[in-house]
């Protein structure tokens, strides 16, 4: 039987780390594509994964196990690999940059007023998008000037990184994966080949269009537009308050005393133009009315317009106004005390009538 550890160049009372440290060294050592052509390291990695294949299963399998034929290492697939816990965080890094793109599609956000979603409206907006640049036509570098080959990766833009006994291309950082290099840069891309330019498109919102959904955009070559989207995001408005996914509005009136004692009619501003509300007399402070139907109707959900009074008392008053209202609470007092000295008489009178009777 053949000694694993030996082979791992480990002690038997090594801990599971130590194997697997050990394991990750030889293997990357004696690896095929580190050593091609080399069919004594092609059997010296063959020895190796199985030895260790043997030492972490070794609680899980008999002795049978022990006396099986080599490592077959045509047959080895990426799984083989998973116990081994190679670090592939760049690799896995990558793959996961590339699924997280959105197929190459650009989304920009435009900001709106509550009324242009309410109503529908016709938007000119800018857009930025990159284009080719017609200076040099892509290339990054001036017209005529001297291109070298980039002596890092030869031409090709990638050179080859090897991470542990894994092998993968990365882009060039010295030609930034051209594969040439230039002594002058296009002043107008300024070497990057493509620049950014403002289209002037236009955009329509339909009526009752919400918030984060799409417009229609136009713009006189269709195919610029292909991949790009447009959603929009509403304003918050200067004088309604709206809870977020809801149709309700809300909104402060202020009103003078006089207004709240009296009574009468309010002359409302909302979304579909103005209204006359009536109110009642002694309106309080911070009362709330619900005006029907006349907030948002996004979804086919009619919402309500909440109209909540506030007293505005006065700032500055004349000192005939200051006299009047004197005369106001002098009488106001004296009906309050004289209705408190009247009903104390009343009460004592029928205390008397209640102990005599008896």
């Amino acid at each position: 039987m053949k000694d694993y550890y030996k082979i791992l160049g480990i002690s038997k009372d090594s801990s599971i780390e130590d194997v697997k440290m050990s394991y990750k060294k030889l293997a990357m050592r004696y690896h095929p594509d580190r050593n091609p052509g080399d069919l004594k390291a092609e059997e010296k990695f063959k020895e190796i994964k199985d030895a260790y294949d043997h030492i972490i299963n070794k609680n899980k399998i008999n002795e049978n196990d022990f006396n099986r034929g080599p490592f077959n290492y045509t047959t080895t697939t990426f799984t083989d690999f998973s116990n081994s816990e190679s670090s592939l965080d760049d690799i896995f890094n990558v793959i996961f940059q590339k699924n997280t793109k959105k197929d190459n599609k650009n989304y920009f956000s435009l900001d709106v007023d509550l009324e242009c979603c309410l109503y529908g409206s016709l938007i000119d907006i800018k857009i930025p998008l990159n284009f080719i640049c017609d200076k040099c036509n892509g290339k990054g570098f001036k017209i005529g000037s001297d291109v070298k080959l980039c002596t890092k990766c030869f031409g090709s833009g990638f050179y080859t990184v090897t991470q542990g006994i894994f092998t993968f291309k990365q882009k060039c950082s010295k030609c930034e994966g051209k594969g040439h290099i230039f002594s002058e840069l296009c002043l107008n891309c300024k070497g990057l080949g493509r620049i950014m330019k403002d289209i002037l498109c236009l955009a329509k919102l339909k009526k009752y269009s919400t918030n984060n959904s799409y417009v229609d955009i136009f713009y006189e070559k269709k195919d610029i537009l292909k991949n790009i989207f447009v959603y929009i995001k509403i304003k918050n408005h200067s004088l309604y308050s709206r809870k977020e996914k809801s149709n309700d509005l809300s909104f402060d009136f202020f009103i003078d005393f006089i207004k709240s004692i009296f009574g009468g009619y309010l002359k409302i501003f909302t979304l579909y133009g103005f209204i006359l509300y009536k109110i009642f007399k002694y309106t309080q402070n911070l009362k709330l009315y619900k005006l029907l139907g006349f907030g948002l109707n996004f979804n086919n959900k009619k919402g309500n317009l909440y109209l909540k009074i506030i007293i505005e008392i006065i700032s500055n008053i004349t000192f005939y106004q200051w006299f009047l209202l004197n005369k106001l609470k002098i009488s106001i007092d004296y009906d309050f005390n004289y209705n408190l000295i009247f009903n104390i008489k009343k009460t004592i009178e029928s205390f008397y009538n209640l102990v005599l009777n008896n």
